[in-house]
């Protein structure tokens, strides 16, 4: 039996084939398989559609909707797609969240030892990084990286420790003042918890 004129999917030809409608269309002598030949044709508002839009979308790791869109395009012909997709994916949560916008908060004001012209490091700060993984011909060493940073300027001096004891600390730490001289402020860190422990 025909479809009316009016009909929204009459210009796709369609066809039931084991009480499943299909589309029409003109791909009979293509070669692939039948079901990219002849997609399901569904309704996009319909719940089913939703969910299949839904679980295709997590599927695919949360990609947008025109990957998901030619997903589906292989085995269904999805009325309204794009908007079907669309509606499914900006409700669901998890993209809502990872898509808002980050929130806006006012800086502090910057401290007097940031904005006062001064020599560089006449106020360092001090912080570690590491470990690094050395490899020399007996054995793998972890050494850590001394950082002094002019709170001013914005320069940084680097210095190699063999590791994060107290000892090795104070002689970076020397080192740095034999070259820039003795700071008139040091704003620390809190020092590793190596570094707290009694050596015996």
């Amino acid at each position: 039996m025909p479809l009316p004129a009016k009909s929204k999917i009459a210009r796709f030809n369609p066809f039931l084939q084991e009480n499943h409608l299909r589309l029409g269309g003109r791909l009979q002598f293509a070669p692939v398989t039948s079901e990219e030949k002849h997609p399901l044709l569904l309704d996009g508002s319909h719940h089913f559609v939703q969910l299949l839009i839904r679980h295709t979308h997590v599927r695919l790791h949360h990609l947008g909707v025109r990957i998901v869109f030619s997903e589906l395009r292989s085995n269904y012909w999805i009325l309204r797609g794009h908007e079907a997709i669309k509606r499914v994916i900006y409700k669901f949560l998890p993209c809502r969240l990872s898509k808002a916008p980050s929130g806006t908060q006012i800086e502090a004001l910057l401290p007097a030892d940031r904005v006062t012209p001064c020599i560089p490091f006449s106020t360092t700060g001090i912080d570690f990084s590491g470990p690094l993984y050395v490899r020399n011909s007996e054995s793998l060493d972890t050494p850590y990286i001394a950082l002094f940073t002019c709170s001013t300027t914005r320069a940084l001096l680097i210095e190699l420790v063999s590791d994060l004891t107290t000892d090795k600390f104070l002689m970076a730490l020397q080192r740095f003042v034999g070259i820039r001289g003795l700071p008139h402020t040091t704003i620390p860190i809190m020092p590793p918890p190596s570094m707290l422990q009694t050596e015996n």
